[in-house]
């Protein structure tokens, strides 16, 4: 049985020449423990364009992985040597994905499309997946856009259907999960809790890097974190006890989003006078280790985590930590934390006063940390877990691929609509209405959730997700796989992208084997034959000649189920296509460079106009 693990955002992540830290810290330190214990796992890269697994060869997995980010903190270097490794796997072989592959995914799967894509064409080819969980944030709080919370949601329902373990960084995680699945009525796949270690330990004593008391807030600056009610509760302690009573409240992270609130009144105060401070840049791991050692106490008022390594990290270094009650916070504090309830200012006040400023307090909160310490969770324990998780997956019966529900007539269109811009915008809201908010074929209104049908019915080698759908290029395999809605003979009329050119398709299903060719912009026919309501259909086609195509690829943008029987729906798909093809020529025969261009398509006996 081949293990294979993912580790395409980890790699795209160094060729930016940003800092590890989160996610990219699980990639980074689990993954040559787990390579450690195969000999016959390889760590593999996704190609984007031709939607395939890509095997680092030995020097890039030592170089990036094994040894990689955890021994070299040279940026340079290492984003050279991830452009180097993701340039090879523009034309390196792929690797051949069967019911003896599992696929592991330990980074963050749910934010390239692509990537979900493969996996899922993965799944259908046999092999097992193995997905690591870290919080279903999107879906538990507020304020993403809608562009984010589609884009996790069909993350989780690629999990539900296609993983043989779902292992998550908590139990908290674990239990949203599985309450998700039972709320969308999905499988819920089983897995374990890896739990995660502080990403920051002491080591030898440091200089106080603040001139005075202080209280530390670690977390990206977003509305999750809950800086807003730091901010306010920091205005509360001053007024009652007096500016000169109440220690800095120090806040460290990058700037995220949602966070205009808490800036614009940050801002507006001075940080209330001087008494907190936002450090969002050039904080180095060795800097923030400083302020854990000299810090009085620390918070974290956040209303949702998959861990809070924050708290974990208050610990580590002896520091008695004041949190929210919720999620999976209490796991990481256990009963060393002290908390407050969520979202109120009050209760956090008081937990401020009584435990915080209270020195005889802290200081005997203290000694319970120091003598009585969370049992510490490490890097060999997480790979234990994933190493264990992957086992599981290995030895039960791989899952079978679903047959989606198809509503016969509906028209379903593969990319996601793109959020409209504001109303009071008119002709832009008019130009995304008229682009995307109808069908190609059948003028239908568009359906956001299309892509939980259309994620189970096309699998296969796709290139990058297009605005306007996906790409298929010469020898990449697509299969259109539906339960059938009525019974009879029925056909798949696909949409494709207008561009210049043609292209050859070669199809095999109940049709039989066919090969014909499709001009650009035309529909796409496919046979799906006779049958039953309720039995599977399968037809795959690819493309095998596009030379004589300006983009060198095939792309669709929708499909839809049809009656063989059904010639007025036929027929309207086919004139909405050519009206399409109409207007294009139109612009196109407009253009100066066509009118230019004009003699010269005359003297190669080409027509002018």
């Amino acid at each position: 049985m081949a293990t294979y693990i993912d580790v395409t955002d980890l790699v795209e992540f160094l060729q930016r020449k940003e800092s590890v830290s989160g996610v990219q810290r699980v990639v980074v330190e689990t993954t040559p423990r787990i390579l450690a214990t195969d000999n016959s796992a390889r760590a593999v890269v996704l190609d984007r364009t031709r939607g395939a697994f890509i095997a680092l060869n030995a020097q890039e997995q030592r170089n990036l992985i094994t040894t990689g980010v955890r021994s070299n903190t040279n940026r340079d270097e290492l984003a050279q040597q991830a452009t180097l490794t993701l340039n090879r796997a523009k034309t390196a072989n792929a690797i051949e994905l069967s019911a003896d592959s599992t696929l592991v995914f330990l980074g963050a799967l749910w934010i390239a499309d692509s990537l979900m894509l493969a996996a899922r064409d993965a799944h259908a080819r046999g092999a097992r997946l193995v997905t690591l969980l870290y919080d279903l944030t999107p879906v538990m709080e507020t304020g993403h856009t809608a562009a984010v919370n589609r884009l996790f949601d069909r993350y989780l329902h690629l999990i539900a259907t296609t993983a043989s373990r779902v292992p998550a960084i908590s139990q908290s995680s674990r239990n949203d999960f599985v309450d998700y699945c039972s709320q969308y009525e999905l499988p819920a796949p089983g897995g374990g809790v890896t739990g995660l270690p502080s990403g920051l330990s002491p080591t030898q004593p440091t200089e106080n890097p603040w001139p005075r008391k202080y209280v530390l807030f670690v977390g990206t600056i977003e509305s999750r974190k809950n800086h807003l009610l730091a901010l306010n509760a920091w205005q509360e302690l001053i007024n009652t006890h007096g500016a000169e009573n109440i220690p800095d409240l120090v806040c460290v992270g990058r700037l995220g989003w949602n966070s205009n609130e808490f800036i614009d009144q940050y801002l507006a105060t001075g940080g209330l006078g001087g008494k907190v401070s936002v450090l969002s840049t050039n904080v180095s791991d060795t800097d923030l280790a400083s302020f854990y050692e000299h810090c009085e106490f620390t918070i974290y008022p956040s209303r949702y985590e998959g861990w809070g390594l924050p708290v974990s990290e208050s610990l580590a270094f002896g520091k008695l930590p004041i949190v929210a009650n919720n999620s999976s916070l209490p796991e990481a504090g256990g009963d060393l934390a002290v908390y407050f309830e969520t979202e109120n200012q009050a209760s956090l006040v008081t937990a401020v006063e009584q435990y915080g400023l209270n020195t005889v307090n802290r200081r005997e909160r203290e000694q319970r940390i120091t003598q009585q310490p969370i049992q510490a969770v490490t890097w060999d324990h997480v790979a234990s877990v994933l190493i264990n998780e992957i086992e599981i997956a290995q030895s039960t019966p791989v899952r079978e691929a679903m047959y989606p529900e198809i509503a016969l007539g509906k028209e379903y269109v593969l990319a996601i609509n793109p959020t409209a811009p504001d109303a009071s915008h008119a002709d832009q809201y008019f130009a995304h209405k008229a682009e995307h908010g109808v069908t190609p074929l059948l003028q239908q209104q568009r359906d956001q959730m299309d892509y939980k049908v259309v994620d189970s019915a096309l699998r296969g080698n796709f290139g990058s997700p297009q605005t306007w759908g996906y790409e298929v290029r010469p020898g990449n395999r697509i299969d259109l796989t539906i339960q059938r809605p009525v019974s009879g003979e029925l056909i798949a009329l696909l949409a494709t992208r207008s561009m210049p050119g043609v292209v050859t398709v070669a199809t095999t299903g109940p049709g039989g084997p066919k090969s014909e060719e499709v001009y650009l912009g035309s529909v796409l026919e496919l046979n799906l034959g006779e049958g039953a309501q309720g039995e599977g259909a399968l037809v795959s086609f690819n493309v095998t000649d596009a030379t004589d195509s300006i983009e060198g690829f095939l792309g669709i943008r929708s499909f839809v189920i049809l009656e063989a029987s059904d010639q007025q729906a036929q027929v309207l798909a086919h004139k909405s296509a050519a009206q399409a093809l109409r207007q294009e020529l139109d612009y196109l025969t407009s253009t100066r460079s066509w009118k230019v261009t004009a003699p010269l398509r005359k003297l190669k006996g080409r027509a002018s106009n």
